[in-house]
């Protein structure tokens, strides 16, 4: 049960910085039209990384 969390927390943390560098790249005219502001960027990777990037 540990190792399968442990496994599974680090599976998310890797997404999550995998999303967070994604969209960090994209400009502020694109985060505007999606509706983000550079202050929600973790915030909004943290929450694809959780819940997929459909949510």
């Amino acid at each position: 049960m540990f190792i399968a969390s442990l496994v599974g927390a680090i599976a998310q943390y890797l997404s999550y910085r995998s999303q967070l560098t994604s969209i960090s790249q994209l400009d502020d005219h694109i985060l505007r039209d999606i509706g983000l502001n550079r202050s929600e960027l973790r915030s909004a990777a943290w929450d694809m990384a959780v819940h997929g990037a459909g949510h």
